[in-house]
């Protein structure tokens, strides 16, 4: 499992890679963080398309506020994004996002 730091009130960004298939058959795209071992959602990201460059595949960019992340609390949280496509839902494995003091 991917591991990423940030300190409370840092904006979090994740980048989310269309490794394969075709983004634009996504209809729809969530991506949450929960605090391990807690069932309800610690913070919900902005989700934003992103082209793909020469270096970079085409994807989305996800991202909580520094005003959001100043109010979690610190500890582990886990990751993930939810794609709704006409053929189904994929969920991606989730990454663990540590949140520090400053």
């Amino acid at each position: 499992m991917s591991s990423y730091r940030f300190q409370r009130g840092e904006t979090i960004a994740l980048a989310l890679d269309a490794i394969e298939g075709d983004p634009d058959e996504v209809v729809a795209i969530t991506a949450e963080m929960r605090k391990v071992g807690a069932p309800t959602i610690s913070a919900a990201f902005t989700v934003a398309p992103r082209a793909a460059a020469s270096d970079v595949p085409a994807g989305w960019n996800l991202t909580v506020s520094a005003d959001a992340s100043e109010q979690l609390p610190e500890g582990i949280y886990r990751a993930d994004a939810r794609l709704e496509l006409a053929a189904g839902i994929v969920i991606t494995d989730p990454v663990r996002v540590r949140i520090v003091g400053r």
